[in-house]
């Protein structure tokens, strides 16, 4: 006799599909604000805040990077050639940033999830 078990999915892998669904579904600019960070001496803070932060996001961003390169490959493939159609898939999964920087933390510079969509 053989028993079908059903796995439930674990809450690690819960909450990582959650915080790629709302990256993913938010495509907006993200910036982040300190009250009073510039002069507070606070640089090694905000360079390790940095680093830590850019390890999750910079793992989320290379994946979706790398999906969006699969996805315009496809669509230039299915498309005959039609590079266009590949751009507007590859400019925005590929572009935007990959490193949370203190300039970021500080406000100083928007951090951008997606890139810029190919010029017409």
């Amino acid at each position: 006799m053989s028993q079908t078990m059903s796995r439930q999915p674990r809450p690690l892998v819960r909450t990582t599909m959650f915080v790629l669904l709302l990256v993913l579904g938010s495509q907006t600019t993200l910036s982040v604000r300190t009250a009073s960070a510039a002069g507070s001496g606070s640089e090694a803070i905000q360079g390790l805040g940095s680093y830590f932060l850019t390890l999750p996001y910079g793992g989320i961003k290379m994946a979706v990077a790398v999906l969006g390169a699969v996805a315009g490959g496809m669509g230039f493939i299915f498309t005959g050639g039609d590079k266009a159609t590949a751009d507007k898939i590859w400019g925005p999964a590929i572009g935007g940033e990959y490193v949370v920087t203190p300039q970021h933390l500080r406000g100083e510079k928007d951090l951008h999830f997606f890139g810029n969509p190919p010029a017409k």
